[in-house]
């Protein structure tokens, strides 16, 4: 019978080792990282030659606007002529894109006619 004994013993000292050692695991486990949406890292020079292969100025546009705004942090930034021009975004361009994204509800364009436009990217639903 003293093995009974000894038994009740050692599942009391094996419990209090059990419990520490979970907690330890716990303490030392990495932190879950939220999911994120995925995205690209990539040069403004590179992809906007791209772009202009496939002829598609107002994509340059857009990832210049996406750009500007994780660079200042703000969802607001101004969208000057030369700053694009040297991309190859026309100001035309420029207008018509900006002009399309609004009407879809992409952003909101505050400024006169005759400035540069001060644009805010909304937040996407996916």
């Amino acid at each position: 019978m003293p093995a009974s004994s000894t038994s009740g013993e050692g599942s009391g000292v094996m419990d209090d080792y059990a419990e520490r050692r979970l907690a330890e695991l716990h303490a030392a486990a990495p932190v879950k990282r939220k999911k994120t949406t995925p995205f690209a890292m990539v040069s403004l020079a590179a992809a906007a030659n791209a772009f202009k292969v496939a002829n598609c100025r107002k994509a340059t546009l857009w990832l210049w606007l996406q750009h500007e705004t994780r660079k200042t942090g703000n969802r607001t930034v101004a969208v000057p002529n030369g700053a694009l021009a040297k991309y190859g975004v026309s100001r035309e361009i420029k207008r018509r894109a900006l002009r399309q994204w609004e009407a879809a509800g992409l952003i909101v364009i505050k400024g006169d006619l005759r400035k540069t436009p001060i644009v805010t990217l909304l937040r996407s639903k996916a």
